[in-house]
């Protein structure tokens, strides 16, 4: 075990890993947090690399058998606190390096198009881990995906599917050239109930901005487009909403 304390805020590392809670400081460094002891578990057990493992004085105390494989720094509260984005953080953080997995695979995806919430965003990712969905592709104009927010709220399930970031039209029109079908969700008058959507073995499916929906430019360039009857007479269904019940769709007959 490789065991650094280091109990200054104002230390030049210490300081560099606060910058991770910034979109600016993650992609500098090529890096992004993850607090809690369940959470850190997770990304251990998914493979993720991981750069080290931070902790309380009071926690390494109680928990110095933990993570013993990787490099951990101990530091004080007052320096733990500057790194968390929790109220009341567990003390223990890890720092694990950004994937740069831009390839899509096979199997079933979300394309998230300029979603901004990242409760929205956590929570598609967790959905689509429960539906046996292969991954999430983010636009370019989405959320940042390593945010804290994003990781608390996916509840461990970033760790679990592809996640690509940086897309954009060409990502799908190189997809539906490997042989991809691309469905879009509007509600459009000529769009099709969900219940008769096509459902291939390779699909993407298509969700849009929290206000302004899917865009023109992929709704006239996808193979379908369908939509979510609501009988009730709401006007709309939040996105994470709308897209759970998109991919159980897809899923409830497998």
């Amino acid at each position: 075990m490789s065991v650094k304390r280091i109990l200054s805020a104002q230390n030049e590392y210490i300081k560099k890993l606060s910058k991770l809670k910034t979109s600016k400081g993650r992609k500098e460094f090529g890096l992004f947090i993850t607090e809690g002891e369940r959470s850190c578990f997770e990304a251990v057990k998914c493979g993720f690399d991981l750069e080290c493992v931070v902790m309380t004085e009071d926690f390494f105390d109680s928990h110095q058998n933990l993570f013993s494989d990787f490099e951990i720094v101990v530091t004080s509260e007052k320096a733990f606190m500057g790194l968390c984005d929790t109220k009341t953080p567990q003390g223990v953080l890890a720092v694990a390096k950004i994937p740069k997995t831009n390839k899509i695979s096979k199997g079933k995806y979300m394309y998230l198009d300029s979603i901004r919430d990242p409760g929205n965003a956590g929570t598609i990712i967790r959905s689509a881990h429960a539906f046996g969905f292969s991954g999430v592709i983010f636009s370019k104009e989405c959320v940042d995906v390593f945010s804290p927010k994003v990781i608390r709220s996916s509840m461990g399930s970033v760790f679990y599917i592809d996640i690509l970031t940086d897309a954009d039209i060409n990502t799908l029109e190189n997809a539906r050239k490997d042989g991809f079908f691309i469905t879009a969700s509007a509600l459009y008058s000529e769009s099709k109930d969900i219940s008769q959507m096509t459902k291939k073995e390779n699909m993407i499916i298509v969700a849009g901005n929290e206000a302004e929906g899917v865009s023109e430019e992929i709704l006239s360039f996808a193979d379908e487009i369908v939509h979510i009857n609501m009988p009730g007479g709401a006007e709309s269904l939040n996105v994470a909403v709308a897209s759970s019940v998109l991919m159980y769709e897809v899923a409830k007959n497998e």
